[in-house]
């Protein structure tokens, strides 16, 4: 399976290439493109821009593997096990219950933040409790990562989301929040029919196929036992002797039978289905002496300090409080000897965290819970070792999602131009002034190329700045919705190709899972834009 993500991704580099060589680079400004020819990729640059790219975007790898590793460690505790299954007896006989809180607490999370990675760290301890139900891998990834994404389509206040598009087009966070909050609502809505009745499905054909594997071994057994029989009946025409090793041959062969089937029917069926993303590194025989709220505790206050210290709260609303706090804590002196300034170097203040201090935070809460659950150092090392593991597949294929993303990040920097501006040209220039459909269109397509919206906004901020401020206002929102929209489908999506690497789903099946519901939620974007424009 990691394989055929590997492929996806080269395919879509491929398109980039293919592209490079037909379509002209230029630049856009003051109304006007300027073209600079075409700039391909050649031969040499086929190897060495997925290795750079590797090198540059390892950081989406880091955090992954570092997810993976505090997981390792939990795991290690026991304490994950009976959190998850305090979880699942909790919720016994309400799973559908269960599901659509999942869907609902991902999705508004992740409109309200916007903080997408940080978020992700939920994912396997839900996935764990909805496996646990027997709900199927594909309807499982769509009530987590897929909710996630589904939550940036409608982001009210996320400032990875709403805050760029505010900053870079001029715009307020409150933007367009009425319509936001209805479209949330909405997609919540149909994302929750579809996790329902497609789970509906998937366990009616399991119980389908667990009834025809049911009648197959009868079947099988039945044959067996009247070949044993027939055998046992040719060989008593030979001889007395032979006779009598016969009539014991059946009993034996009807044995023999049982336990092949037996081993036949169990074989490949998991005992740890619950843990099927995150596997348990150690069973623990005396779980009920297991305390789990130092573990819940510490993987809440990591979470949420990571929550609030990667969130732009100066940007997004003028709260310079933590700015505060930071510069009197770095200006504590011991004897003149600016202390914490030195001994706290390098970690940036609240509202300023990068994907750096949210890996660094996840190893010292493993580190911390390894603590209290009186690990040893070589458990510790191990667990966590075994998780990165594990996660590790996930965060080289997420690393290299941005390979298009860094041509066009080379080219910018270089002033050289993209590709992407002149298509972009073509587009705007159907119409005059702002139209749904031509920013809707080029939205979508850019959102293939920039798989980070900072970038896509950027580089369409030029086309719709001559915009009117009332269209100005719809363009942000449709430009960040449509955009949320294209991580939901596109293999250059970082989110989605370690949701597919995470829960071994293929491409071709996601997309024949999510695509009625992504061409939904386009169609609702554009008319909700539309009705804005005309009101």
């Amino acid at each position: 399976m990691k394989r055929r993500l590997l492929k996806v991704i080269g395919i879509s580099f491929l398109i980039y290439v293919v592209l490079s060589w037909i379509i002209p680079v230029g630049t856009y400004s003051s109304g006007e493109l300027t073209t600079n020819g075409i700039d391909p990729v050649g031969l040499i640059d086929l190897f060495n821009t997925p290795i750079n790219s590797f090198i540059t975007f390892i950081l989406y790898g880091v955090v992954f593997v570092t997810i993976g590793g505090l997981y390792g460690v939990m795991e290690k505790t026991g304490a994950l096990e009976k959190v998850t299954d305090g979880i699942g007896r909790a919720f016994k006989r309400k799973e559908r219950g269960f599901l659509i809180l999942t869907v609902i607490l991902f999705t508004v999370l992740s409109s309200v933040t916007g903080l997408i990675l940080p978020l992700f760290a939920l994912v396997p301890l839900f996935a764990a409790v909805l496996f646990a139900m027997n709900y199927d891998k594909v309807t499982v990834m769509a009530s987590t990562v897929g909710s996630l994404l589904v939550g940036s389509i409608a982001s009210t206040y996320g400032f990875n989301i709403t805050g760029y598009t505010a900053n870079l087009l001029g715009l307020d966070m409150s933007n367009e929040i009425v319509a936001k909050v209805i479209l949330l609502v909405i997609l919540v809505i149909a994302l929750i029919f579809v996790v329902l009745t497609s789970s509906k499905k998937a366990m009616k054909k399991e119980l389908k196929e667990a009834k025809m594997e049911k009648v197959e071994k009868e079947v099988k057994e039945v044959k067996e036992v009247k070949t044993a029989k027939a055998s046992a009946a040719k060989s008593t025409k030979t001889t007395k002797a032979a006779s009598k090793d016969s009539k014991k041959a059946p009993k034996t062969t009807k044995k023999v039978s049982k336990t092949t089937t037996k081993k036949k029917s169990t074989k490949g069926k998991s005992t740890t289905k619950a843990f099927a993303v995150a596997k348990p590194v150690k069973k623990v025989s005396a779980k009920s002496k297991i305390s789990v709220v130092p573990l819940v505790i510490i993987f809440l206050l990591m979470l949420i300090l990571c929550l609030v210290g990667m969130y732009n709260w100066y940007y997004s609303f003028g709260i310079d409080v933590f700015s505060n706090i930071h510069e009197a804590i770095m200006s504590v002196e011991i004897k003149g000897f600016p202390i914490f300034e030195h001994l706290l170097s390098g970690i940036s203040e609240l509202g300023y965290w990068s994907n750096i201090e949210f890996a660094g935070a996840m190893v010292i809460a493993a580190g911390i819970i390894a603590w209290i659950y009186k690990l040893s150092l070589n458990e510790f090392i191990d667990s966590f070792v075994s998780g990165v593991k594990k996660w590790l597949p996930t965060a080289c294929l997420a690393a290299l999602a941005s390979v298009i993303l860094y041509i066009l990040y080379q080219a910018s920097y270089a002033g050289t131009g993209t590709l992407v501006d002149t298509i972009n040209a073509k587009v705007f220039g159907l119409t005059d002034g702002f139209n749904v459909l031509t920013t809707g269109f080029a939205s979508l397509l850019g959102s293939f190329f920039y798989n980070d919206l900072y970038y896509l906004l950027a580089d369409l901020s030029v086309f719709v700045s001559s915009f009117d401020v009332a269209s100005l206002s719809v363009a942000g929102l449709l430009i960040q919705s449509v955009y949320a929209i294209g991580m939901l489908i596109f293999p250059t999506s970082v989110v989605l190709i370690a949701g597919l690497s995470l829960f071994n789903v293929s491409y071709k099946e996601w997309m024949k899972y999510i695509w009625k519901f992504a061409l939904i939620a386009f169609l609702l974007v554009l008319l909700a834009c539309g009705i804005i424009t005309l009101l």
